[in-house]
């Protein structure tokens, strides 16, 4: 069974999984879609599977890679997907990959220098990273977290080892990102690196091109993915 999993908390997101889950079923209708959410969150139009997950704020990011391993144990191996991306052409390669692979991820190509404090639009918080202060961010964080495809629970386990030894406010944000650096720095699991054509950041209506693979609309980007679906997806 080809597995594709989001996690889906609030109104906003839901809109955007809603999307997410049609251009999932024009691409890859073979596919068993599971939504991850609290109990009360709304199910999804279309989704197969909804799985029950308690999610809080402080931690949101350390509880998705919770979540991602309660898939595994349930469903086998999963692509998990943000649920602000659409998906624009079918996955077989990735599903095929990730019979000879413990973890797929994405590369991230932005090389600009990033900002040690954060504000946090979804939840109206700043988070302050020293940490990041005068870094690139491909040098902190070269992987992005949106993309994750896992066949192998113990790269999870250990990927959630890792995270737990980070500062407390990597487990609400970042710490998913930075604790991928650190497992594909180790080499001790077998893990590909795709291309951002997989995980394609939508600035602007006009970014669409027929060879990406899945696109991603972060932050206020999130405005986008209604006319860029109903424009070029539906």
């Amino acid at each position: 069974m080809k597995n594709i999993a989001f996690v889906s908390i609030g109104d906003e997101s839901h809109n955007c999984a809603d999307l997410l889950v049609k251009s999932i079923k024009k691409n890859n209708s073979d596919c068993q879609i599971i939504q991850v959410s609290t109990k009360k969150d709304k199910d999804v139009i279309g989704v197969d599977e909804k799985l029950i997950f308690d999610f809080k704020l402080a931690t949101f990011m350390f509880n998705r890679l919770e979540s991602q391993i309660v898939v595994l144990e349930k469903y086998g191996p999963t692509l998990f997907l943000d649920s602000d991306m659409l998906v624009n052409k079918d996955l077989n390669e990735v599903f095929n990959l990730l019979e000879k692979k413990d973890l797929i991820i994405t590369e991230r190509i932005n090389k600009f220098y990033i900002n040690n404090t954060f504000f946090i639009k979804e939840h109206g918080i700043s988070v302050k990273y020293p940490e990041f202060t005068n870094k690139a961010i491909n040098e902190v964080m070269p992987y992005n977290g949106g993309f994750i495809a896992a066949s192998n629970i113990s790269v999870l386990k250990k990927l959630l080892q890792i995270y737990s030894e980070l500062p407390s406010k990597f487990h609400f944000w970042f710490g998913d990102q930075v604790a991928l650096k650190k497992i594909y720095d180790a080499k001790e699991f077998k893990i590909s690196v795709l291309g951002s054509n997989y995980n394609h950041n939508v600035k602007d209506i006009s970014n669409y091109d027929k060879n990406i693979c899945v696109y991603h609309f972060k932050g206020g980007f999130k405005k986008l993915i209604n006319p860029f679906y109903e424009k070029y997806i539906r």
